[in-house]
């Protein structure tokens, strides 16, 4: 059989040829039925049974000398003391921030003085002279930011949530090195 472009359509080393393949197709085709749920396992039975239980398989772990075996369980160990001082930086930290938030939020809903609103006054009046430049670049920069890209809307390492998910990620990770201690011991 030649294909559009003139070559010779190969099957293994020998040209192709449909007539031939047909041929082998009404030859071999059979209707397969369906096939009823999975079958149980064959239960054991004798001696056969009793040696199979007997004698489990070695792992990985048991097939070490003692000298890895000690060295593989001080580095599972640092592992595990390095995962459980980054979950309680990550605590702390989510626990500064909530209380941060929660003064924030109180301080939003008590409204503020006269004396509060001349003075927030003043600090912006005087930090709008002083930062000019800075200011007129910012708002140049967002406005062409504004005109194609969209934000990602992704928490940020800071904001309580994202530093939500760092701990969640940080005792998956502790859990994750905790079990691979449990599985040398």
């Amino acid at each position: 059989m030649k294909l559009p472009n003139g070559e010779v359509l190969m099957h293994a080393a020998a040209p192709y040829d449909p007539k031939k393949a047909h041929e082998y197709y009404l030859r071999t085709r059979k209707l397969k039925g369906r096939k009823k749920g999975a079958q149980q396992p064959p239960k054991l039975s004798g001696l056969g049974a009793r040696s199979a239980l007997a004698k489990p398989k070695k792992t990985q772990v048991e097939q070490l000398s003692p000298k890895q075996k000690a060295e593989l369980k001080a580095y599972a160990q640092q592992k595990v003391q390095e995962a459980q001082k980054k979950l309680n930086e990550l605590n702390k930290k989510l626990k500064e921030k909530m209380a941060e938030a929660k003064k924030a939020e109180r301080d939003s809903k008590k409204p503020k003085t006269a004396g509060e609103k001349a003075k927030d006054a003043r600090e912006a009046k005087k930090y709008r002279q002083s930062h000019k430049t800075e200011l007129k670049t910012k708002a140049k920069a967002d406005r062409a930011k504004s005109g194609g890209s969209s934000d990602k809307g992704g928490a940020s390492s800071n904001s309580v949530e994202g530093l939500k998910k760092q701990v969640a990620a940080a005792e998956a990770n502790l859990n994750k090195a905790k079990a691979k201690l449990k599985a040398l011991a």
